[in-house]
């Protein structure tokens, strides 16, 4: 059984590796422009101290996380451990970042990750304009929680 608990700083090895699988599995062939140890610089530097972090975790082991930027009100992370996905931990992971801003909140994913932006869509997020990400340089699609809602 799958629960939320507060991220700690002895979880970061784990999640990082999460996110850098779970990242490269949006689509065969898709590699990120930075390093795994830049990741995890990045995961230091502007994520972990400065976000809300919540682990999805199952008999001890972490399946996915999330993190928020409250005040900006941005869903800035939300990953599934690539072997767990539609198995309901994005879901509660999108639940709680409904919880935790429940005046709405934006985020961005890849043009390309058509599995999270069918997911988004199913859980009444709405799709908005496209840019490029500042960090891989790769197409992207903003979406909206407008608040108030429930999840569906």
């Amino acid at each position: 059984m799958v629960r939320l608990r507060a991220y700690r700083s002895e979880d970061e090895d784990s999640v990082v590796t999460l996110w850098w699988n779970s990242w490269h599995s949006i689509r065969e062939g898709l590699r990120h422009p930075h390093s795994f140890a830049n990741w995890c610089a990045r995961w230091a530097s502007e994520i972990a101290i400065k976000q809300e972090i919540v682990i999805a975790e199952n008999d001890g082991v972490v399946v996915g996380f999330a993190a928020a930027d409250v005040a900006a009100g941005v869903l800035t992370q939300i990953f599934v451990d690539p072997t767990r996905k539609r198995q309901g931990v994005g879901g509660e992971l999108l639940t709680w970042a409904m919880k935790l801003m429940p005046q709405g909140f934006s985020l961005h994913t890849l043009v390309d990750n058509t599995a999270s932006r069918a997911f988004y869509e199913r859980h009444g997020l709405l799709a908005g304009k496209r840019g490029i990400s500042l960090i891989n340089g790769m197409a992207t699609v903003e979406y909206h929680w407008p608040g108030g809602a429930r999840l569906t």
